[in-house]
This record gives C-alpha cells, structure tokens and sequence, in this order.
C-alpha cells in the first residue's frame, strides 16, 4: 500500500525557512574534556579521565563525574545539545558514583557509597568505617538502597542497608568446596569472582572460580574454571548454578521494569523470564561490562560490545535486531528516563543516541512495526502492521506537534509505503496507531 505525503505548502515553505536539523540517528558524541573544556586549565586534558556519566532525574541533564590529577570532580551537561553548563563545587574530592531512587540525593565515590544532596553535595550520612576486614568487593543497588559486599577470611557476603549503614543479614554461599586454594593433590576450592546484581534487587548472579590439581603425566598444574550461581536476595535463597553458559562469569544482569524478564551478558545477551527460566540468546560477539540496558517500557534491549563497536537495539520478545548505530560506541550504554534517548560513554568520551525505536504499547506477541529505509531521501516501509485495523501515521517535530496526518484508515496489507520526498531535511517524530497498538520512530529525514 503506497501513500503520498501531501504537506500543506505554508508547512513547507516554514520548514524549509527554518536551519538544517542533525539528521544523524546519533544526537552527540564528545571527548569528555571538550565538554567541560570552560573549566579546564591547559593541561589538565592530559590528566582527565571520566569515570561515569549518570542521567538525571529527566532527559535535560547528564552528570559527568570525572577524574582530574585525581581529584573527583562533577560537572552537569545539557543532554540535547551537548554543552557543559556548569561544576557542582559541593561535589570536588567526592564525585558521584550513582544517583539514588529518591530525587535529589546520589552516593558517592569519596567516601565510598557516602550520601550527599545533590546538587549542593553536602554529605547525609556515610558507613563510620572502611573497608570492612577482609574487603573484596561490593556492589550498590538504588532500587532498594542495599549494598552486597563480600568479605574474605572467612568468605562472607554481607548485606547492607544505607538507610542505617549497618549490615542485616549475610546470604547463603555455594558450599560444595571450600575457600581457598585446593588441596594437593585432589583437592577442588572455590575463589572469589564477580557480582551482578538485577536493578530491581531480586537476583545475584555469583561467579565464583572453581580450582583443582591435574596430574599431566610429568607434572600436577592447576587448573581453573568459572562457576556462576544464581542467588534470590530478598528470600535469601541459594537458588542453582547457572548451566546456560559455561567459562565465563555474568559482567552485567539487568531487570525489565515490570520484573518479567532478566537480561544477563555473557558475551551474548541470555534472556529470562521472572523466575529465571532460561528463553533464549540474543548473540552478539564481543559483549562486555554493562554495555547494556533494557528500556523502560520492557520491550527492548540496547547494547553492543562495548568501546570496540556501537550500540544496536532489539526486541526483547522475539530477539529481532531492530536498529544498528553506525557511530557513538556501546560502552556503558544506559537510556534516558523516559525512553527517548540512549547514553553511552568511555573514559575519554560521551555520546547520546536518538532512542530510532521510542516506544511500543500493545499486545506483547504482536511483531513490532520497522521503519526503513531510515535515514530516508523520500521513500519509508512501515510494516508489519495488522490488515484491517483503524490505522494512523502521524508526523511531528521533535517537540511534539502535529505537522501533518500521513495516513488515515483500514489498510489491506501489512506493509504502508509513505512518500515523504517533499519533508525537508531534519529529524522527525512519526507516530503509528494500528488498532490498540502505537510506536513511535524518530524518522530522519536527508537529501
């Protein structure tokens, strides 16, 4: 089914009156230190590292914590047009590590875990001593204010609260050998490896390092194999060890917001469902630490194998690869609060991505409408749509208005053709109602 955009021509005459819009599916990328360059002295470029870059509480803000000679420093970015605007002083020597669930407070790297106001950084509480005897690691969560730590001499892993900074409760550890090096000669021990803990602070993924002697037929070495186990925090439940995936511990676990799927990467993306029944494998080569997130709706996946490619989306549900962008890297790849952008950043740069694939309400096993070609220089498949359903394309600027109703009715196929050769060049919102179902596209339109 092919449609014709007819725009009415004060439309086009204002719009083509109006300056060129990016028309890149990447809204900005920077070195970190040219965004902050106004609050630099010559040489401190030589000496800048970024250590994270946080969304606000909204899509206006990033927050760049960075390293500078050392010394933490903190700096608000506008996330639309990629400017710094200004150093949070309150924050210098103590940095931001995460931003908390409540608005208006974050923890910090200095002192470790610490609250503090934001953006005044004036500390609220902090834990009276650290590190705890035998600290080896920890990992923080926002959504319930918890922190795991785990603790060697005996092996320990604590569970804090930073409503109270004390501990309240250990969890149970897989106990099938002890800890340790094994003994000699057939002795097996475990070592400790790597946490991932689920946003919505349900499931702990524990990687442990199995150990034992072999004899070679000259020689005993030692050999070593990673052992992951999956742990129910709130219950304080040892649940099972993981068999999806062998040699490799879990670098990063995320929740879908509704709790219905888990997403965990061990190279490739493993999906589960809410009692982490193993439902398939998204494969992707390469895939590292925290290059990935869920979105907010829970239908999509962004991610990519970290600084040495770039960010690509899929849906959930049916692994389907929607979107790949071309630029912008997929290290530590994070969306905005409201779905519409994708932020991703490495010790030496920031980029923010337009989020193609913005939103999808409907039944969840309907296949989700692509648009492309996009970027487009005139002609745009929509599709697959359902036949027969009361169907609406609508097209807007990227602050919402209305600029036109592309397409209006019942169509007889699953694929609508739209012209839009008479659009100029610029970014676009494109709207799709397809019976209770709507999706929403950035369309990006050039030459």
């Amino acid at each position: 089914m092919k449609v014709t955009a007819l725009l009415p021509a004060v439309l086009i005459a204002a719009a083509l009156a109006a300056p060129a819009q990016d028309t890149s599916d990447v809204l900005w990328a920077k070195g970190a230190s040219a965004l902050i360059r106004n609050w630099l002295g010559p040489e401190d470029g030589h000496y800048l590292s970024l250590a994270a870059a946080h969304w606000h509480w909204n899509d206006s803000l990033l927050v760049g914590s960075y390293l500078i000679y050392g010394i933490h420093r903190v700096f608000e970015i506008d996330a639309v047009r990629g400017v710094g605007l200004r150093e949070l002083e309150g924050f210098r020597g103590k940095g931001i590590f995460a931003f908390s669930r409540d608005s208006g407070m974050v923890f910090t790297y200095q002192p470790p875990f610490a609250k503090a106001r934001y953006p005044s950084g004036e500390l609220l509480d902090s834990f009276p001593a650290w590190p705890p005897p035998g600290y080896r690691d920890a990992v923080l969560n926002t959504a319930t204010n918890q922190l795991l730590v785990w603790v060697d001499g005996p092996p320990t892993l604590w569970l804090y609260s930073l409503d109270t900074y004390q501990p309240v409760d250990t969890i149970p550890l897989p106990r099938q050998y002890p800890y340790g090096q094994p003994e000699w000669p057939d002795g097996r021990s475990y070592t400790y490896g790597a946490m991932s803990w689920s946003p919505d602070g349900r499931y702990l993924l524990l990687g442990l390092t199995e150990q034992w002697y072999v004899y070679t037929g000259r020689t005993w070495e030692r050999r070593e194999q990673p052992r992951t186990w999956l742990i129910d925090i709130p219950n304080r439940r040892l649940l099972r060890p993981i068999t999806e995936w062998q040699n490799s511990w879990t670098w990063d676990l995320r929740s879908s917001p509704d709790g219905r799927r888990y997403v965990a990467a061990v190279g490739s993306l493993y999906l589960f469902d809410a009692n982490f029944t193993f439902l398939r494998t998204i494969p992707i080569s390469g895939l590292g630490s925290r290059s990935f997130d869920i979105s907010p709706d829970g239908r999509y996946v962004a991610g990519g194998p970290g600084s040495s490619g770039n960010t690509r989306i899929w849906e959930i549900e049916s692994g389907q690869l929607l979107h790949w962008y071309q630029r912008g890297g997929a290290s530590n790849v994070r969306y905005s609060p409201s779905g519409a952008y994708i932020k991703t950043h490495s010790e030496g740069s920031i980029a923010v991505l337009r989020n193609v694939v913005l939103s999808s309400v409907g039944e969840p096993t309907q296949p989700v409408p692509l648009l492309r070609p996009n970027p487009t220089g005139g002609t745009v498949l929509l599709g697959p749509v359902l036949p027969g359903l009361p169907t609406l394309i609508e097209l807007a600027d990227l602050r919402g208005r209305v600029l036109a109703r592309l397409y209006e009715g019942i169509p007889a196929t699953a694929t609508i053709e739209l012209s839009v050769a008479s659009l100029p060049v610029g970014t676009y919102f494109l709207r799709l109602v397809n019976g209770s179902s709507v999706t929403t596209y950035h369309l990006l339109k050039e030459q």
